[in-house]
């Protein structure tokens, strides 16, 4: 069975109008460390917690799901928010925003059925 690409690969691929990609370090200076702890349940999900890290969280958590195309749901806007509230610690659930379709995502079979509990932390650099 041929793997359906994901968020992370489709907005890797992307060219935006507006803005650039850029590393964790330029898009978050204000933080020191994050954990995101992400519990992937319901139809086609392979139903594993996973664990992320400054040094391996990108945009978007993928879904596990392998019919799904585009899955998964965006983290970075999760910790702009944070970020800008300054937060440290969020729990919330989010649907996969994907869809189980053809392998290159020209069919659309039927809205995937994966969803993400999620907890992040973060600790914030201290300031001088």
């Amino acid at each position: 069975m041929e793997e359906r690409k994901k968020a992370s690969a489709v907005h890797a691929e992307a060219d935006y109008l507006f803005g650039e990609k850029v590393s964790f370090a330029k898009a978050f200076p204000t933080i020191e460390a994050v954990k995101v702890v992400v519990e992937e349940s319901g139809a086609g999900a392979r139903g594993h917690a996973r664990q992320y890290d400054q040094t391996t969280l990108g945009e978007f958590i993928d879904c596990s799901n392998p019919l799904c195309y585009r899955g998964g749901f965006s983290v970075g806007g999760v910790l702009r928010r944070m970020v800008e509230e300054k937060q440290t610690h969020f729990k919330d659930s989010a649907s996969c925003q994907g869809y189980e379709g053809s392998p290159k995502g020209k069919k659309k079979y039927r809205e995937c059925g994966a969803y993400f509990t999620f907890t992040v932390d973060i600790t914030y650099k201290s300031e001088k």
